[in-house]
């Protein structure tokens, strides 16, 4: 794999530099190190920031390059020129005051690179919670997100949220993720693709549990995350074949973006490998 970390001179965010260790410690991944300068900052600082970059990242022999101009052109022009799987930024780029992200549209050339946004961020990746899109036939997240689980040696919690009112077969059950097997035994298209998830994370020997929710998504899933103690959510692009921003943009990817208190991996559609 290879990965682009991108942090700003003016201020050092340790987040995205210990996450990228974390993974490339656990998947041999080369380590690519963007620091950025403002059209008005000081190379000086810029210096200062990749000397501390190097010394966190020792052992590990990063490429750490420094370049000035607007975020936006700067990581454009490395992610134009090299074949990168995964951009580690920090969460402070999400405006938590308009509840919107506020991300340069030209941060990213498109959606198959996967974005790692940082906040919170612990010392290990012990327990992921992997929110499934049940997109039918495509299990691009699943499988990314499990092996990215079994390189981390990570569990794996599979949530799936019925948006609504519980389905008419399950009416009168009072909560329906205490009948996760009774629903997983039945016939439905929607059965037959978490039986298959489960068979990718149990091929992959990940230790895993599947819950599933009624009701609406977001409020689910922060509510899954108060309830146990994750390290990382992963979700999938909502938009497969349009440029980042147009992904995150997606409603719900955006709100989970800035509601979850926790590092959040968008699954892009280049394999992390």
């Amino acid at each position: 794999m290879k990965i682009l970390i991108y942090i700003e001179s003016e201020k050092y965010n340790h987040p995205p530099v210990m996450m990228g260790k974390i993974i490339a410690q656990a998947t041999k991944a080369e380590l690519n190190v963007l620091v950025g300068i403002p059209k008005d900052g000081h190379p000086e600082n810029g210096e200062a920031v990749a000397d501390q970059v190097k010394i966190d990242l020792d052992g590990l022999s990063p490429r750490v390059f420094i370049k000035q101009g607007s975020p936006g052109d700067i990581i454009k022009q490395e992610l134009l020129q090299k074949d990168y799987q995964l951009l580690i930024t920090n969460a402070d780029r999400i405006s938590r005051f308009n509840k919107a992200i506020d991300v340069d549209p030209t941060l990213i050339k498109q959606s198959i690179i996967s974005l790692l946004l940082t906040q919170n961020t612990k010392p290990k990746l012990d327990k992921i919670l992997l929110c499934s899109g049940c997109k039918e036939d495509d299990f691009s997240l699943i499988t990314q997100g499990a092996r990215f689980a079994h390189d981390l040696g990570a569990s794996v919690t599979l949530l799936h949220v019925f948006p609504g009112p519980v389905p008419t077969m399950y009416t009168g059950l009072d909560q329906i993720d205490e009948t996760v097997e009774e629903i997983l035994q039945t016939d439905t298209t929607f059965a037959q693709h978490l039986r298959h998830a489960v068979e990718i994370l149990e091929e992959m020997e990940i230790d895993s549990e599947v819950k599933i929710r009624r009701g609406i998504p977001l409020e689910e899933i922060i509510r899954e995350t108060q309830l146990e103690n994750y390290d990382l959510v992963i979700i999938g692009s909502s938009k497969a074949h349009e440029g980042l921003i147009e992904m995150i943009m997606g409603n719900l990817t955006v709100k989970i973006i800035d509601m979850v208190e926790l590092p959040v991996l968008i699954i892009g559609t280049r394999v992390l490998a």
